[in-house]
């Protein structure tokens, strides 16, 4: 997937200063917090995820949506997931 240079900028800048905590703790949990205290968000976490555990989107985007503060964005996803299938089945 291709971002413009400053969204890549940031997620390589992100990437480098979360480096330390993913390879300290190897805890998902404690770097979605750490993304999450220092303002990197949605689509971003989710790339900085990617590179930090050399993993697929599929397994980054569990780390995230797992992680306990990342309980807003897990809802909200829920929730248009779910206005997703019911406008899905209404068309049916």
């Amino acid at each position: 997937m291709g971002f413009d240079a400053e969204r890549s900028a940031r997620i390589a800048a992100m990437r480098e200063t979360a480096r330390p905590i993913w390879e300290t703790t190897g805890d998902t949990a404690a770097l979605q917090q750490f993304l999450k205290d220092n303002g990197c968000h949605g689509v971003e976490a989710v790339f900085v995820t990617m590179s930090l555990l050399h993993c697929d989107l599929a397994e980054a985007q569990r780390a995230f949506f797992n992680a306990p503060c990342r309980d807003a964005e897990r809802n909200f996803h829920n929730q248009a997931m779910d206005l997703l299938e019911e406008a899905t089945d209404t068309d049916a």
